[in-house]
């Protein structure tokens, strides 16, 4: 009886290691795939602020450059050469009673 228990000793321990080597590999795996994971949303966090930032000071140029072009000196400036200022001529509206 007690050279059964031997024999099935080595057998439960090898079991064991190997399980235990498995989960440990499980476990490391895991843990280094969330925390790449994690590395990698962090670096998309950080490159969506930058090309917020540079976003911004484009629309604000633009937006600069519109009141610019928009504006009655820039405009005037552009047409002067062409533009001929002519007084308005009055409109003469007949209107009958019927």
């Amino acid at each position: 009886m007690r050279l059964r228990k031997n024999k099935n000793n080595p057998l439960k321990i090898f079991i064991k290691y190997t399980l235990s080597i498995i989960s440990v590999s499980l476990f490391l795996i895991t843990f280094l795939t969330f925390k790449n994971q994690c590395a990698k949303l962090m670096n998309d966090i950080h490159e969506t602020r930058i090309a917020i930032i540079k976003n911004t000071s484009i629309v604000k140029k633009l937006q600069s450059d519109k009141d610019y072009f928009s504006s009655q000196q820039y405009i005037s400036s552009k047409v002067k050469d062409e533009m001929i200022a002519i007084a308005p001529e009055p409109e003469i509206i007949n209107m009958r009673n019927e």
